[in-house]
């Protein structure tokens, strides 16, 4: 799943930078990048989780462990 699937799956530049309080420009700028910041990441998978949507940290950003950001559980 890209940068840009994952802001249109939870609803778009507008509607995401609302939800957490940052201009519409900014989330536009990730997908134009391709990555979400990672200090974002947990913001947006709670997001996902409230909105229904099967999107995790390790979908966002698999560059990073999470696993030890999570006390080693998945």
């Amino acid at each position: 799943m890209t940068t840009k699937d994952i802001i249109k799956t939870l609803g778009g530049p507008a509607l995401v930078a609302g939800r957490i309080g940052i201009r519409p420009q900014a989330v536009s700028l990730w997908a134009i990048k391709g990555q979400i910041p990672a200090q974002r990441v947990p913001e947006l998978e709670r997001i996902a989780k409230s909105l229904g949507k099967p999107i995790r940290a390790e979908d966002m950003r698999p560059d990073i462990d999470w696993s030890v950001l999570r006390g080693g559980r998945d």
